[in-house]
């Protein structure tokens, strides 16, 4: 079938596409990603190869050539629907000028995809997208019976909740929301002094899809105060919890198991089937408590012990020697320089 560029009407087409390819939708791989991509310095560009939407991001790194990268993609099922993708990608992407396809396939990490990739040229990288890790929850059904499904601990903590008066609030796409949940958002991040977004990005994440429909904030409030706040979308039958923030100095007991109940509801109303909760350490690396994962992890293996790993971002080296360069220096140093000299800043 070959290649074709494309540029869709709307975002909503490029988006049924998406859904249509024959492995996992993402939030990822949306028109709504691009653009906000593509206010922070990314160029998209949309692919149909054989068959299979895939949205290309692409960006310079000055003296050595361009990156194209392709976020949770491309979406395919197995190894070998990848292959003959990754050769038309590749061919294209050098002849713009890239030395580095990146691509971050959601397959899973097992002895038989690791071998099938690596025989592909393939090299694993460093995680990009935080859920490379993740715990998918089951929310298929009926409201009642998703709450049946999840476990004792969150279904007695969702109840009491409840009876505590915590509310849930499924908040309107206004400037008004975006403020509450970057205040919320800011609090957990200087409380972890871990790099984030600047407010511009972050907020005009939330914003872009909350608008086109595909996203949502929801805050829980007690006693007339939000306590915790989340940002999911619903892409096809997946929705991603993508971010998430709560009190520090007052937790609320249950406000984030009721929050994140209610978000599912909501997600399953709009056609999801699975609920990714978007990031947590390695199966291997669960119960170690140095990992930058881990406090998160304990609250989001609450709702299923099971973590699931994906293969994570994957480097094809398109001009070797170049790529050996960006590895030694220059993506930390392209990134200090985008960030302004922030640490624990990314190219990505």
């Amino acid at each position: 079938m070959g290649l074709i560029e494309s540029r869709p009407p709307n975002a909503a087409e490029w988006n049924a596409q998406v859904v249509r390819a024959p492995g996992r939708p993402s939030m990822f791989q949306t028109d709504e990603f691009a653009q906000v991509k593509a206010r922070a310095g990314w160029t998209p560009r949309y692919l149909v190869v054989d068959g299979v939407a895939v949205t290309v991001h692409t960006r310079q790194a000055p003296g050595l050539g361009s990156v194209w990268y392709v976020p949770k993609g491309p979406s395919v099922a197995e190894p070998a629907q990848l292959e003959p993708l990754l050769a038309q990608l590749a061919d294209l992407a050098r002849d713009a000028g890239a030395f580095l396809l990146k691509v971050e396939p959601e397959l899973l990490e097992n002895p038989e995809n690791l071998t099938a990739l690596g025989s592909m040229g393939l090299v694993r990288a460093g995680r990009v997208q935080t859920n490379a890790s993740t715990v998918l929850v089951d929310v298929s059904g009926t409201p009642e019976e998703l709450l049946s499904r999840l476990p004792g601990k969150v279904r007695n903590q969702v109840r009491r909740a409840h009876k505590d008066g915590i509310e849930v609030e499924q908040a309107e796409a206004t400037e008004e929301s975006y403020d509450r949940m970057w205040r919320l958002w800011t609090e957990v991040v200087e409380d972890r002094g871990v790099f984030t977004r600047d407010r511009d990005y972050q907020v005009g994440l939330w914003r872009t899809f909350c608008e086109s429909g595909l996203g949502q904030l929801f805050f829980t409030r007690f006693e007339g105060q939000d306590v915790a706040g989340a940002f999911v979308t619903v892409v096809g039958d997946v929705a991603c919890y993508k971010d998430g923030a709560s009190v520090r100095d007052r937790p609320v007991r249950g406000a984030s198991q009721l929050l994140q109940y209610e978000a599912m509801v909501w997600a399953q109303g709009r056609g999801a089937n699975v609920y990714d909760l978007c990031g947590t350490p390695h199966s291997s690396r669960v119960a170690d408590p140095e990992d930058p994962f881990h406090g998160i992890g304990v609250f989001k293996r609450g709702f299923n012990k099971e973590v699931t790993d994906w293969v994570g971002a994957l480097d094809l080296p398109l001009r070797p020697r170049r790529y050996q360069m960006w590895n030694r220096f220059g993506h930390r140093v392209l990134a200090k320089v985008l960030a302004r000299g922030r640490s624990g800043a990314t190219f990505f």
